[in-house]
């Protein structure tokens, strides 16, 4: 018998904060089946999109059997796409009064979230995992998924410093067969904060577990203990720890888009990756230092 959809982790957070890290970790446990980003599937060209077993979405049976299973065809995913453009604002959010109840009662919202509702359980029968993985990190989508209580949302916090700087450096992704974008310091900045200032509104409505990039990599088996503590997921099987700092590959990879690093084979060895400031002109590496300073006096954290 397969089992029911429990529950959907929703990691929320700035890129470039280590999501596709903590996915690969999730994903190596029994019964537990990370997505990507998933909003790639409406918000995307499908052609743009290339999974982390390899293959263009197109070709990809995998995700091809999700959608058919879940009855989309290019009118759903028009619609989700349509309603995301509508209520997946901050605004609309705030418009609302950032009150949960009166999301829920929202017939658009209702709507947005029985789509996407559909992709999950489609999911979960096909791979037969209780807990699903969406590391989509836009933080008014974690607003509107908190509305059902099957959802649990994980803030992964990093230094907005090594974010920006990140951000900045070159990045190759073979999916894309080029560089990823270089996201402007301003833009950054802007993405690091609203994401920060949203958790912590939705964090004083319900709960919401936080994870710190340099703690889960200095201690990945303990920081994961509690995560799995603070999101009620105590009867949920362990990654598979190789040691304290590895975990063994998750079989059924289908990660959507993000980092390159879900392109990787083999053993997870966590250990934090440091901004590359090298190739960073003097004048740049100062701005970012002086702009990551006032977005963590932002955000309460200087």
């Amino acid at each position: 018998m397969v089992p029911a959809l429990a529950k959907v982790i929703y990691v929320s957070g700035s890129g470039r904060s280590g999501s596709t890290m903590l996915e690969r970790i999730l994903h190596s446990a029994p019964g537990v089946c990370a997505l990507g980003e998933l909003h790639c599937l409406w918000r995307l060209d499908h052609a743009a999109i290339t999974c982390s077993c390899g293959s263009p979405f197109a070709a990809d049976g995998h995700w091809q059997r999700v959608l058919d299973a879940a009855g989309f065809g290019e009118h759903t995913l028009a619609e989700l796409r349509a309603l995301e453009g509508r209520v997946c604002r901050s605004g609309y959010i705030a418009r609302r009064g950032f009150s949960l109840d009166a999301l829920r009662a929202d017939p658009a919202v209702r709507r947005f979230l029985d789509l996407q509702f559909r992709l999950f359980e489609a999911v979960s029968d096909m791979s037969g995992a209780s807990v699903l993985v969406d590391s989509s990190k836009a933080g008014p989508r974690a607003w509107l998924l908190a509305c059902d209580e099957r959802v649990a949302v994980a803030h992964l916090h990093r230094d907005p410093g090594d974010v920006i700087a990140s951000w900045r450096s070159v990045k190759f992704d073979p999916g894309l067969g080029r560089p990823m974008q270089r996201m402007p310091i301003g833009a950054a900045a802007l993405d690091w904060l609203k994401a920060d200032r949203l958790a912590a509104a939705l964090a004083r409505r319900r709960p919401v577990a936080r994870i710190d990039y340099h703690r889960l990599c200095a201690d990945p088996r303990g920081e994961i203990a509690a995560l799995y503590a603070a999101l009620g997921l105590s009867g949920l099987s362990e990654p598979q720890w190789i040691n304290g700092a590895t975990v063994r590959e998750g079989a059924g990879y289908h990660s959507l888009n993000g980092n390159p690093d879900r392109f990787a084979r083999g053993p997870l060895r966590i250990a934090a990756r440091a901004a590359d400031w090298s190739g960073l002109p003097t004048g740049e590496r100062n701005l970012i230092r002086g702009v990551a300073a006032l977005v963590r006096a932002g955000a309460g954290r200087a």
